[in-house]
C-alpha cells in the first residue's frame, strides 16, 4: 500500500509542477489578450452587453468544462482502470460523438434562453441597449458549437495523463484569438468570433493527438447519464448567476465591464493556484484520497495568502500598468482598482473551495451540490439587495456581496464534505495558513516602505522582487514543512 501511495504521489507532483509552469506561460499570453481587450473596448455599455451574453452562455454551455473535468475525466479514469483500454476508448468515442451533436443543440438553447431571460438580465438597460444584447448573441454560435466537443477531447487526454497537450491547446486558443482580434476589433462582436476561431484551431490539435480507434462493445457506459445528472445539478447554480446579472444591470454604465476586467485578474490567479484542477484525476482514485486532499489544501493556503495581500496592497498600480491605455481611462483604472481590492479577499476562499466542491462530483453526492447552489441563490438576493439597493454602493457593493456569499458557501461546503464521509484534519491546514500569514506580513513590512517610493511599473517590479524574495526565503527555510506537502 505504501509503495502504491508513493507511486501516486510522484506523477501528481510532476504534473502539478508542470501545470504550474505551463499555466504561468498561459497567463502571460492571456494577459496580453486582456490588455488588448481593455485598450480596444475600455469600460463601455457595449462591453457590458458582451459580458451579459457571455455570462449566460457560461452558465448554459461553458460551465460544462467543470462537468467534463470532474464527471467525464473521473469516469474515464475509472473505466480504464476497471474495464481496460477497449472499454475506455468505447466510452470516449461515444462521448466525443455525442458532444459534437450537443454543441449545435446547446447553441440553439443558449439563444432561446437569452431571449426568455432578457427582461431579468437587462432589467436596468434601455431598449436600445437590450436590442444590442440580442444582436451580439448571434456571434457566439460558432464558439458554442466547437466548445462542447473541445471539452470531450480534453477529457480524453486528461484521463490518460496527457495534460501537456491540453495546456498546449489552451495556448493555441489564446494565440489564435489574439491574432484574430488584432486583425479585426472594430466592434465588440469581434470578441466571440476570435474566441471561436481559437477553439476551432485548438480542437483540431487535440483531435490529431487523440486519434480515433474504432471499438465494438456490448457494454453501454453510463457516462452521459452521470454527466447529465451533474449538469442538471449545476443548473441550480444558474439561478444564482441570473439573479446576480439582474443586480448588475442596475450598475452605472461600464460597471459590468469593470467587474469583468477585475475578474480576469482574479480568475487567472485562481486558475493558476489550483493547478488547472488536475487534482481531479488523483482524487478520483480512492487510494489515499483524504491525505491527498489535505496536502492540496495545505499547499493552496501557502500560495493564496501571499497573493491575496499583494493584490490588496498594490491593486492600483496593477490595474494602471495592465489596462490604462487606449479607451481604458485613469477613471476606469481607479474604479477597477477599488473592485480588485475587494475581490482579492475572496481569492483565498475560491482556491480552497475548488477542490472541496469537486468532491461532490467525484463521490456522486449531487444533492449536496444542489443544496450549495440553493443557499448561494438565496444569499445572493439577501447580500446584493443590501449592498446594491439598500446601501447604494453600486459596483463596490456588488463585490462585497460576492465576498460575503463566498464565505457563507465555504462554511457550508466544509460541513457537507464531512457529511460525505471525507475526514479532513484541519489542524495542519490552519498551521500552514498561520505560517503563510506571518511570512506574508513580514514580507509586506519589508517591501512596501521601499517600493512605495516608486510609481507605476517601477513600483510593481521593486515590490514583486522584494516581496517574492522574502517569501521564497522563508519557505526555503521551512522546506521540511513543504516536503511533507509535496510528498
Amino acid at each position: 500500500m505504501a509503495k502504491t501511495h508513493n507511486l501516486i504521489r510522484l506523477p501528481f507532483a510532476w504534473h502539478a509542477t508542470s501545470a504550474l509552469g505551463v499555466s504561468i506561460v498561459q497567463q502571460a499570453i492571456g494577459l496580453v489578450r486582456h490588455i488588448l481587450i481593455a485598450a480596444f473596448f475600455g469600460l463601455s455599455r457595449e462591453f457590458d452587453a458582451y459580458l451579459v451574453v457571455y455570462g449566460l452562455v457560461t452558465m448554459v454551455v461553458f460551465n460544462l468544462t467543470g462537468v467534463f473535468d470532474t464527471v467525464a475525466v473521473a469516469r474515464l479514469v475509472q473505466i480504464r482502470e476497471r474495464d481496460g483500454e477497449k472499454a475506455f476508448w468505447h466510452a470516449s468515442n461515444r462521448l466525443l460523438l455525442q458532444s459534437t451533436a450537443f454543441g449545435a443543440l446547446f447553441a440553439i438553447a443558449a439563444i432561446v434562453l437569452l431571449w426568455i431571460a432578457m427582461p431579468i438580465l437587462t432589467a436596468g438597460f434601455t431598449a436600445a441597449e437590450r436590442s444590442f444584447v440580442g444582436h451580439i448573441a448571434w456571434y457566439f454560435i460558432p464558439w458554442i458549437v466547437i466548445a462542447v466537443p473541445y471539452y470531450a477531447l480534453s477529457a480524453h487526454l486528461k484521463a490518460v495523463w496527457q495534460f501537456s497537450w491540453v495546456f498546449a491547446a489552451e495556448i493555441v486558443v489564446m494565440l489564435v484569438s489574439i491574432a484574430l482580434l488584432l486583425l479585426d476589433h472594430t466592434t465588440v462582436a469581434s470578441l466571440p468570433i476570435a474566441y471561436g476561431g481559437g477553439y476551432a484551431a485548438a480542437a483540431l490539435l487535440l483531435l490529431a493527438r487523440r486519434g480515433f480507434k474504432r471499438t465494438r462493445s456490448s457494454d453501454q457506459p453510463q457516462l452521459l447519464n452521470s454527466m447529465s445528472k451533474q449538469y442538471l445539478a449545476t443548473q441550480v447554480g444558474t439561478a444564482t448567476g441570473v439573479a446576480d446579472r439582474y443586480f448588475q444591470s442596475y450598475l452605472v454604465p461600464g460597471g459590468i465591464s469593470a467587474l469583468g476586467y477585475v475578474g480576469l485578474i482574479v480568475n487567472s490567479l485562481s486558475s493558476l493556484m489550483t493547478f488547472r484542477e488536475i487534482y481531479v484525476v488523483p482524487l478520483a482514485s480512492e487510494v489515499g484520497r483524504e491525505q491527498k486532499l489535505e496536502r492540496m489544501l495545505q499547499g493552496l493556503v501557502l500560495i493564496s495568502i501571499p497573493c491575496t495581500l499583494f493584490l490588496v496592497v498594490y491593486a492600483e498600480p496593477i490595474v494602471s500598468v495592465l489596462f490604462q491605455r487606449g479607451k481604458f481611462t485613469p477613471e476606469a483604472a481607479a474604479l477597477a482598482a477599488s473592485i480588485l481590492r475587494i475581490q482579492s479577499l475572496g481569492l483565498l476562499i475560491s482556491t480552497i473551495l475548488a477542490p472541496l466542491e469537486r468532491m461532490f462530483q467525484i463521490l456522486d453526492r449531487l444533492l449536496f451540490a444542489q443544496l450549495r447552489y440553493l443557499i448561494a441563490f438565496i444569499a445572493t438576493f439577501i447580500f446584493q439587495s443590501f449592498f446594491v439597493f439598500y446601501l447604494a454602493m453600486d459596483v463596490q457593493g456588488l463585490a462585497w456581496g460576492w465576498l460575503c456569499n463566498s464565505v457563507l458557501v465555504l462554511c457550508l461546503v466544509v460541513v457537507m464534505v464531512r457529511h460525505c464521509g471525507v475526514v479532513i484534519r484541519w489542524r495542519g491546514i490552519f498551521g500552514n495558513a498561520a505560517f503563510a500569514a506571518v511570512t506574508t506580513g513580514v514580507a509586506m513590512g519589508i517591501s512596501w516602505p521601499i517600493a512605495s517610493r516608486f510609481s507605476g511599473l517601477s513600483e510593481l517590479i521593486m515590490a514583486s522582487a522584494l516581496y517574492g524574495f522574502v517569501i521564497a526565503s522563508s519557505y526555503f527555510a521551512a522546506r521540511a514543512r513543504l516536503r511533507l506537502i509535496i510528498g
